[in-house]
């Protein structure tokens, strides 16, 4: 994004990551790809079988689930931060302390226990199975076949992306997040998301035609981040300020 001006949306895939030899222990990297003689950040390009790329697969995003991995946490994080997408908070009585996992259930059958409930389910549905492809990384971002209790875990999943038709069945979390990455709206909240912070403030339903002309006139200038900033700039978001409100 800094130095080699890639597009934004390969945040979400890049088959390469940075690690000191630490934590390239803790991602279970192979030895043969680390130098052990380099205390600081290295390159590292990703094997397939670590089923690493991008951000959502980094230990720093996986770790929003706590200790449990967490389907409802880690779908709501899907739902807001990349799909920009909205459900209705929890009524006041539920419990929501998360479900420890036990020997014969996993996260993904909680899962599936609360989005096949009648009372639960309507919302449910909408986030928690955004987090299966994620399974597979514990709660401190650790990569895994089965859980501590012994149970197998899994990595496939089905996606509809709000306010799409299309939905993807994917087998491996490396489907979904290329899936993810060449989405118009996952790139759409990117732009979303550095515009509500370069204005400091709440975007609104009234920003939203001139949010969209700055994604496109960022994406055809390559969708960097120079193309991105240079749009903002641009924008009657930025250029003009309205003291008052338009005539209804």
């Amino acid at each position: 994004v800094w130095e080699q001006g890639r597009p934004l949306n390969d945040l979400f895939n890049a088959r390469f990551t940075y690690v000191t030899p630490r934590l390239a222990s803790h991602y279970q990297l192979p030895t043969s790809l680390i130098d052990e003689d380099v205390e600081g950040l290295q390159k590292v390009n990703l094997p397939p079988e670590s089923r690493r790329g991008g951000i959502l697969t980094q230990g720093s995003v996986l770790t929003v689930g706590g200790d449990e991995a967490s389907m409802v946490a880690r779908g709501l994080f899907m739902l807001h931060e990349v799909l920009r997408g909205v459900v209705k908070d929890p009524p006041p009585c539920v419990n929501v302390v998360p479900i420890p996992t036990e020997a014969g259930l996993t996260q993904r059958g909680i899962a599936i226990q609360r989005v096949d409930n009648v009372l639960c389910g309507g919302c449910h549905k909408k986030f928690e199975p955004l987090a299966f492809g994620l399974e597979k990384f514990d709660g401190l971002g650790s990569f895994h076949q089965e859980d501590e209790h012994g149970n197998a875990l899994r990595e496939d999943g089905r996606i509809r992306i709000p306010g799409q038709s299309e939905v993807l069945d994917y087998k491996t979390s490396l489907q979904l997040i290329d899936f993810l990455a060449d989405n118009i709206r996952v790139q759409e909240t990117v732009t979303w998301k550095v515009v509500q912070f370069a204005l400091g403030r709440p975007l609104t339903a009234g920003d939203a035609n001139e949010v969209l002309r700055i994604h496109a006139r960022s994406q055809e200038n390559g969708g960097t981040w120079k193309a991105l900033i240079k749009a903002v700039i641009l924008s009657d978001l930025v250029r003009n300020i309205k003291t008052e409100k338009a005539n209804e």
